[in-house]
């Protein structure tokens, strides 16, 4: 019985967490890139140089942004409140915004796929 109400307190307490589509500052998997928000604007630096801040997302830190990086160091931002996905890819000529449509191609194993964390793990309240 004290096992089942300990499950059930970690899993309650999970979602008041903070959880890690939340957590700032957020390093990369390899570690070379940091990702955080300063004023608001989203950035990427990698170490102490500033490799990106992107004053003209059409987003800003709030309660409805949730943000996680993939495996490839692509970071994903996901608008809860507009329902949109974007993602950050560094390409030989510097970091780039891509807005993702979701839509599936003849080749679904091709298909870039946001990592599984980052939607919302608990219900917000409004």
């Amino acid at each position: 019985m004290a096992r089942l109400l300990l499950i059930l307190l970690l899993l309650l307490a999970g979602c008041r967490s903070v959880p890690a589509n939340r957590v700032l500052p957020q390093r990369s998997p390899d570690g070379r890139y940091v990702f955080e928000f300063s004023g608001g604007v989203p950035q990427i630096r990698a170490g102490k140089r500033l490799e990106l801040r992107d004053e003209t997302a059409p987003f800003r830190k709030n309660r409805h942004l949730y943000w996680l990086w993939d495996e490839n160091d692509r970071l994903w931002l996901y608008q809860d409140d507009a329902k949109k996905v974007y993602y950050y890819q560094r390409d030989p000529g510097g970091w780039r915004r891509y807005f993702w449509s979701g839509e599936r191609s003849r080749h679904p194993e091709r298909d870039l796929l946001p990592p599984l964390g980052l939607y919302p793990p608990c219900p917000t309240r409004r």
